[in-house]
């Protein structure tokens, strides 16, 4: 009953309320159909004279009529009652074996479904024993290649390795002859260079003196060093004397007397140019 009830707990409810109707109506409905009877005023025995049997006999036929129509409706209701009663004990049978069925169906289900269910476990268990077999053999063929591919990525290092180290060898080899000719060049140009500025280091101050213009005083024995900056051409950017020789006037003469011998005269050799951009020269009036 309890499971009934957790089930259809509407239908329950109401079949208890529709048999305490039942249980009610039996107990209460006799009273409720009972017509009241009147109560008449006491008869004068006394004074009464005449009493007509025939009115007395149609009154109790009267009344004998009501008591079996009321019989026979009580009976109608009974059977009714029976009827509905009846009714709803089939109605309720039949709610109960839809409930069975539905019960049954239910377990089938689940029975079936327990099957499916197992038949998909097994199905699931042998596809991962199958990928377990699959993913190890993968594995192995992986732990293979990658051995195999350790194998040829050390040899083609070591290779390259070797390759490199010859190619290092080779350059270093190269670098060094090179290195080698460039300072014997360098060395050679330096020369060449030490011996150019050498002749035109006098030639310079020759054309230096030409445009000197000797300031008022003594000046016997003065000389002084001087720095010219030159742009290609031999033209002056700028001349200043950085060893003096004590008299600033013979000091500033010299610098002008640069400035206008521009431009001086230098190699027509423009690789040798750098070696007069910034050029000294030792200056003494008459040497």
């Amino acid at each position: 009953m309890a499971s009934l009830f957790k089930k259809h707990p509407v239908a329950v409810i109401l079949s208890v309320l529709f048999h305490a109707g039942l249980i009610a109506f039996f107990i209460f409905g006799f009273e409720l159909f009972d017509e009241p009877v009147e109560s008449k005023p006491p008869v004068n025995i006394v004074k009464a004279t005449v009493i007509d049997d025939s009115k007395v006999r149609a009154e109790a036929n009267k009344l004998k009529e009501l008591e079996k129509k009321k019989k026979r409706d009580e009976q109608k209701r009974l059977e009714k009652l029976k009827n509905d009663r009846l009714k709803e004990e089939k109605k309720l049978d039949e709610l109960k074996k839809q409930q069975l069925d539905q019960s049954k169906k239910i377990k089938d289900q689940k029975v079936a479904e327990a099957a499916r269910l197992a038949k998909l476990k097994k199905q699931q268990a042998e596809q991962a024993k199958k990928k377990a077999a699959d993913d190890k053999q993968k594995k192995a063929e992986l732990a293979k290649k990658k051995a195999l591919d350790k194998k040829k990525k050390a040899q083609a290092a070591k290779q390259k390795k070797a390759n490199e180290a010859k190619k290092r060898a080779v350059r270093e080899q190269a670098d060094a002859l090179e290195a080698m000719r460039a300072a014997a060049h360098e060395e050679e140009q330096e020369r060449l260079a030490q011996k150019a500025i050498a002749s035109y280091s006098d030639i310079i101050r020759q054309k230096v003196e030409r445009n000197w213009i000797q300031p008022s005083g003594n000046i016997s024995g003065l000389s002084c060093v001087v720095r010219v900056q030159l742009i290609p051409g031999g033209d002056v950017a700028n001349a200043q004397v950085i060893k003096g020789s004590g008299n600033a006037l013979f000091d500033r003469s010299v610098e002008l007397a640069t400035r206008k011998a521009s431009p001086l005269p230098i190699p027509n050799d423009p690789t040798m140019f750098n070696q007069f951009r910034n050029l000294e020269f030792y200056f003494k009036p008459g040497e």
